[in-house]
């Protein structure tokens, strides 16, 4: 039965009771990335990568790395969502490519268009744009986790520069994300309250 997106919404939640020595095998891990190739982006740069961490050396190393947080070990599975700060420049040619064949772009707005993207921006500017398109690709992998009967949960106590050192990431790589997978250890994480519907409106 397929699960309705109000109720897949609803049932999501960040789990810390993993089922001990699961392994995500690459036929699911491709299934989940074939829910995130379509996260929308900024200029459709899509400019993020997913690395899939599973051994026990590289578990050790992100305990560590993850300040020692438990549910490091006993998920199994890390899920590093990386984003690349200068996907202006690096994937430009791609990008105009597409938008001239599917949008039939004039030359003038070809050339605004690469002018955008290659305009040079302050670092932090860069990291701005592609944490924000990033995190969009992120949430996608959540649900799409929630759908597909495993459990997550995304980490946000990490060591950035340790884990940059680590995966050996080039300098326009950011590790945007650690997302902790596996399957449910069987106890229900109990859900925090949410905020009401009025609290969400400005």
């Amino acid at each position: 039965m397929v699960m309705e997106f109000k109720d897949l919404v609803q049932s999501r939640r960040s789990v810390h009771n993993f089922a001990p020595d699961f392994k995500v095998n690459k036929t699911t891990w491709y299934k989940l990335l074939e829910y995130v190739r379509n996260t929308p982006s900024g200029y459709n740069a899509q400019p993020w990568k997913f690395q899939l961490l599973q051994s026990e050396e590289d578990i050790e190393a992100l305990h560590k790395i993850c300040l020692n947080q438990d549910i490091v070990k006993t998920a199994g599975n890390l899920v590093v969502v990386i984003g690349d700060i200068d996907f202006g420049k690096n994937e430009s040619d791609r990008i105009l490519d597409e938008w001239q064949e599917y949008r039939a772009l004039t030359p003038a707005k070809a050339a605004g268009l690469k002018s955008s993207l290659e305009k040079e921006r302050e670092t932090w500017k860069k990291r701005e744009m592609v944490i924000r398109n990033a995190s969009l690709a992120a949430m996608t992998f959540l649900y799409a986790a929630e759908d597909l009967g495993l459990a997550a949960c995304p980490m946000m106590g990490v060591r950035q520069l340790d884990l940059k050192r680590y995966l050996g990431l080039a300098d326009n790589e950011i590790a945007i994300m650690v997302i902790a997978l596996g399957k449910s250890g069987g106890e229900e994480d109990v859900r925090l309250p949410r905020k009401s519907v009025e609290d969400l409106e400005r």
